[in-house]
């Protein structure tokens, strides 16, 4: 599956740095830095197509699965814990297209994981040295999932995959925020907010216990 892959933005204001202590007092370890990247193509639905996501939200067919991405991106990059952590959301530099076409995604809804056995290793760690990180955080998907009864829903299911440099999947998991229709890009925002913490947490404590 093609993508189109963006890469950090690197100035990221107030990264917790070490320091020389005195005797007796311990050094504070730079925090460890999780690249956030949004598949290309990635809102898919059992119900909705890319016309009527456009014209119920506002967004250009061709930017729906980028403002998506951007949206939980940005609400995971807000969450750090103790200055331990930092999510850095893609941002402006594109990645060579060659070099990370073959990602693939599998299964379905909240069940879709990020498969990147047909990427090079080099490559994942050369992006990942070229944005200052640590780990890469896939946004598999986000899938729009439209029930009728007993209550009309929208679920919002984005499901995610954590991998170390070295291509190993660390985590894979999903999470889901609900809404009555279609919303446009800023009511997103603010209803996702409290999912994308609960998919930062989940990061987090997966990254602690390593």
């Amino acid at each position: 599956m093609k993508i189109q892959w963006m890469v950090a933005c690197l100035l990221l204001a107030g990264t917790v740095t070490g320091y020389a202590g005195k005797e007796g007092e311990s050094t504070v370890p730079p925090a460890k830095q999780v690249l956030i990247v949004g598949l290309a193509d990635n809102v898919k639905s059992n119900y909705f197509y890319n016309g009527m996501i456009a014209e119920e939200t506002g967004l250009p067919e061709d930017s729906i699965a980028q403002e998506y991405n951007t949206i939980i991106a940005d609400n995971i990059a807000l969450e750090s814990k103790n200055g331990r952590y930092r999510f850095i959301p893609a941002a402006s530099a594109f990645v060579p297209e060659p070099v990370l076409n073959e990602i693939e995604v599998k299964g379905e809804s909240q069940d879709s994981y990020a498969d990147l056995s047909a990427v090079p290793a080099e490559e994942i760690k050369s992006i990942l040295d070229k944005a200052g990180a640590d780990y890469l955080l896939v946004l598999n998907q986000h899938y729009l999932q439209w029930q009728e009864r007993p209550l009309r829903t929208l679920f919002h299911i984005v499901s995610y995959s954590l991998f170390d440099p070295d291509k190993h999947e660390i985590l894979r998991g999903n999470n889901y925020f609900t809404s009555m229709n279609l919303e446009n890009p800023e009511k997103l925002r603010k209803i996702s907010r409290k999912s994308t913490s609960k998919i930062a947490s989940a990061v987090i404590k997966t990254l602690d216990e390593k």
